[in-house]
């Protein structure tokens, strides 16, 4: 086809008179007559404004387009034959629409997909680093399910980092994964009961070490009881934490996890 035949054949099928087409161009009516009759060309500047009136893009312009399907072409022509407020409120339908089935597949997917693997740890509800008068053995808590990795896999327990001593490593209220141990290799971060106070520290052979250097390395006296109750693995990180879906999918499953000790 032409370029006059394109044009003219695409602005009746959408039934579209010349001035309407003109108005969408920003051209006069003339000009798209002397389009339709071949003795003048659109330039360049008109080009995507023509066919975005007309509904095709430039390589259908061009020819160099591959050829639209029946169902294609029939979508196309109730689109381009509505006014610029029914196109707007089609547009917002078909996204809605878009994003809900897309919603629907990832859902869908996530069904489908195998139950991650977890572990299911005890919270301890009493902090370490701070006394608190009770044996954190003792203390009451609750179980928490991890999603499982080197970390998580290892630990016996989460309990939580109160005050300052261990800055910049841990902070204030960091939740911190314990593996149960009675001894710890010089220089690794353990919980300690010291006089039924729990404290979170470095061993080393002199004392125990705090990592903010405005707290003095704690010695004891003789007589005084001093008991290790496990190894500080890590830091307990967002994505060790399972989403609500992936718990609502473990608890139709009946659970599954490690049980703490």
């Amino acid at each position: 086809m032409q370029y006059g035949e394109i044009i003219r054949s695409r602005r009746t099928a959408l039934g579209m008179s010349q001035a309407e087409l003109a108005e969408r161009t920003g051209v006069s009516r003339n000009t798209v007559a002397g389009w339709e009759t071949n003795h003048s060309r659109p330039d360049l500047n008109t080009l995507p404004a023509l066919c975005d009136a007309l509904g095709i893009s430039l390589g259908a312009f061009f020819g160099r387009e591959r050829k639209r399907s029946a169902e294609e072409r029939r979508v196309l022509e109730v689109f381009f034959s509505l006014d610029r407020r029914d196109r707007e409120s089609l547009l917002w339908q078909m996204e809605g629409l878009r994003d809900r089935r897309a919603e629907q597949r990832r859902a869908e997917e996530e069904a489908e997909a195998p139950l991650p693997k977890v572990v299911t740890l005890f919270v301890n509800e009493l902090g370490a680093a701070a006394g608190f008068g009770a044996a954190l053995g003792e203390a009451q808590g609750e179980k928490m399910v991890l999603l499982a990795d080197r970390e998580t896999e290892r630990a016996d327990e989460v309990i939580t980092v109160c005050g300052r001593s261990m800055e910049p490593t841990f902070l204030d209220g960091d939740r911190v994964l314990v593996q149960h141990t009675k001894e710890l290799r010089e220089g690794e971060i353990g919980i300690f009961l010291v006089d039924n106070e729990g404290f979170i520290k470095e061993y080393r052979k002199d004392g125990l070490h705090s990592h903010n250097p405005e707290y003095r390395t704690m010695t004891f006296r003789e007589g005084q009881t001093v008991r290790c109750l496990g190894r500080v693995i890590g830091k307990l990180r967002e994505e060790q934490i399972p989403s609500r879906d992936v718990l609502n999918r473990i608890a139709e499953a009946g659970g599954a996890g490690k049980e703490p000790q």
